[in-house]
């Protein structure tokens, strides 16, 4: 049961080694990594691309700087045969141990297609935080909407139904806007969460992380508008869509 680990990195080559070491550290072996070097001008990348010597380890370089969204689909293009579950891990952020192991031990003992554990800091504490009175829960109306399911996670999602519905992150944002790719998904399947600490993270990194939160009123701005326009030509426009698109241009003006 192979899982694919989609990384793509800008920048922050020390943090992706801490990261590519993590899964050569992982107590269940079958996986692979795709890694997507999106600062091909960066020399301090060709250190680590010697320094491969995992088969399971494949790197690849942008000809330009592309941005997260372009990387993670040219690395959902890349995934192998044999795939059967997919997990993105940012490039500065890195696995506990026993991450695949518990994921592994999920998919043979329920019958779901997209898990969710924790994504926390390292003293323990959880980033991310749903109810523990139930395990499925829908992405679009309680994580979205409703907002009952807050902070990041790390997801386990099943291979071909990534494939199956041909999902893919947005082709107009550059950076970010991750909930676009999951609304698509959650259009389909819910997530089944577990309490575990999967992924391990320092924080969002103020000079080079990627929090929508930092970008000014106009790139917020466009960015609703280009993802409105997108979901319109991908056939997305249903009522929670629209829904959430008004509510966070509410939020935009109000603040």
């Amino acid at each position: 049961m192979k899982f694919s680990i989609i990384t793509p990195t800008h920048k922050r080559k020390d943090k992706l080694e801490r990261a590519a070491a993590s899964l050569l550290s992982q107590t269940y072996t079958d996986w692979e990594m795709i890694i997507i070097n999106d600062s091909p001008q960066d020399r301090a990348y060709d250190t680590f691309a010697i320094s491969i010597n995992d088969a399971r380890i494949h790197y690849y370089v942008n000809a330009t700087n592309k941005g997260k969204n372009f990387s993670c689909n040219y690395a959902l293009d890349k995934i192998s045969a044999d795939s059967r579950w997919i997990i993105f891990l940012d490039d500065d952020d890195y696995f506990a141990p026993d991450t695949l192991a518990t994921f592994h031990q999920l998919v043979v003992s329920n019958n779901n297609n997209w898990f969710v554990t924790n994504r926390a800091y390292k003293n323990g504490t959880p980033l991310t935080r749903f109810p523990l009175s139930d395990h499925l829960y829908s992405y679009v109306w309680e994580y979205l909407i409703f907002k009952k399911l807050k902070g990041d996670a790390t997801h386990c999602l099943e291979t071909k139904l990534i494939t199956h519905t041909k999902t893919r992150f947005s082709n107009y944002v550059k950076q970010g806007e991750e909930w676009f790719f999951f609304y698509q998904i959650g259009m389909h399947a819910k997530m089944y969460y577990y309490d575990h600490n999967s992924t391990i993270t320092d924080g969002y990194d103020r000079t080079s992380g990627l929090n929508y939160r930092k970008r000014n009123f106009r790139d917020r701005y466009e960015s609703l508008i280009q993802l409105f326009y997108e979901g319109s030509t991908r056939r997305l426009l249903s009522m929670s869509f629209i829904l959430y698109i008004f509510l966070r241009f509410l939020q935009l003006f109000v603040k």
